[in-house]
């Protein structure tokens, strides 16, 4: 089980990675790059918060007139309100309480589950047996759409997407009379996309189907792991020839690196459920009246999700990837040396670990989370050469750049 020492963890106070550095809390400084993207990853209100920002109209305390009434208190109000504070923070501890017990019951259970490798990807992520021979299958230099089509075919839920891509105007085809042309079958689809697209668009299918879709009260986690995956997919592709690899393949290796993140969220929300009900059930069963209130207080910790990622997401991913047994993609090696915190003896390593830290920066750059000052620092240390950055930075990492039909 994980350890107490992450249950004990407090929720107002926004989490760091076990692989960020503390900073005194006598220090005003804003906190690490590495912080503030895990949490960008939940919500993007936690990084405004953590880096002192107000939202439009929100004035500070000293400006407020909370501030201005409380220096008009009589001594009697004031002790008065004292007692009343020392109340709701006594409160406030059970809460805290009560959610670290809750949370260390959840670890355990994500343990447990994790463990069954195949149960996670198959209920967990919703993938099976037949994803790993179609990607396989598209990382062929001389493949062709009659190989694709039947494993295509095995994913019923991917001719849905394959439809509602290649009907849109970017890929519409028209007759020689300039009527549209509907496309109905999953040949004709993958004919009119093309190998190329379909190299970028299938992978990004499969992992999205694995993305969690249900994360109140942080909805903002699907479309950030989308990003942040998707993002480092392209990065890996761009850079891939100058390191001797397979563009294809470098982007389904930063891609799908992130799946047992997905994983995790996935399993933490919906165990998070099981045992608050488990709980209160148990309250309800020993009159317990005060544990059945707080638990009906208590609501899904970003400090905590941010805990058992850290603990578990990267070995789960391992774990996935392997379990999918491909027989051409070299997905896993790169998480297990990454895992395993030994030197790379693939380049995909080297690159995996770059694309993933410059991502992490855009994206905390295009939400204006990190200062101009910080990010020459900040670039250097992602092990990028500056003629990587150079490249990188031209390229519109965010969205997927298929080819548009031209006839």
């Amino acid at each position: 089980m994980l350890s107490d020492s992450i249950a004990d963890k407090r929720l107002e106070r926004p989490l760091k990675s076990r692989s960020n550095t503390l900073v005194k809390e006598t220090t005003p400084q804003l906190p690490s790059v590495d912080e503030r993207f895990n949490n960008l990853l939940i919500s993007s209100d936690r990084v405004a918060k953590m880096m002192g920002r107000r939202s439009p109209g929100e004035v500070s305390f000293y400006e407020s007139e909370q501030n201005n009434a409380r220096r008009l208190l009589l001594q009697v109000e004031k002790n008065a309100i004292k007692t009343k504070q020392i109340e709701a923070e006594t409160a406030a501890s059970y809460l805290e309480q009560v959610s670290a017990l809750l949370h260390q019951r959840l670890f355990g259970e994500i343990q447990r589950q994790s463990e069954d490798t195949l149960s996670v990807l198959t209920q967990a992520v919703n993938l099976n047996e037949s994803v790993a021979p179609l990607l396989d299958t598209l990382s062929v230099r001389a493949t062709s759409i009659s190989r694709i089509e039947p494993l295509a075919a095995a994913l019923p839920w991917l001719y849905e997407d394959l439809m509602a891509v290649v009907n849109t105007p970017k890929f519409r085809r028209k007759d020689a009379r300039g009527k549209i042309i509907p496309v109905e079958t999953l040949r004709t689809a993958l004919s009119f996309l093309g190998i190329d697209n379909l190299r970028l668009l299938i992978p990004s299918m499969i992992f999205k189907r694995a993305v969690p879709k249900i994360t109140d009260p942080f909805p903002e986690i699907k479309h950030r792991l989308i990003q942040y995956a998707q993002g480092t997919g392209l990065c890996m592709r761009a850079l891939a020839e100058t390191h001797g690899q397979l563009p294809h393949e470098a982007f389904a290796v930063g891609l799908f690196s992130q799946l047992g993140r997905c994983a995790i969220i996935r399993l933490y929300f919906k165990f998070f459920e099981q045992q608050r009900i488990e709980m209160l059930q148990e309250a309800e069963a020993e009159r317990d009246i005060e544990l059945h209130s707080a638990l009906g207080q208590i609501h899904p910790s970003a400090n905590y999700l941010i805990a058992v990622q850290d603990a578990y997401s990267t070995r789960l991913t391992e774990q996935l990837l392997t379990a999918m047994q491909f027989k051409r993609l070299r997905l896993t090696l790169p998480v297990i040396e990454i895992q395993a915190r030994t030197s790379p003896s693939h380049p995909l390593t080297t690159l995996l670990s770059g694309t993933r830290a410059y991502c992490a920066i855009r994206m905390l750059h295009a939400s204006k989370f990190i200062n101009k000052e910080e990010t020459p620092e900040a670039l250097s240390r992602t092990g990028l050469t500056r003629s990587e950055r150079d490249v990188l930075k031209m390229l519109d990492i965010f969205q997927l750049p298929l080819t548009e039909n031209t006839k």
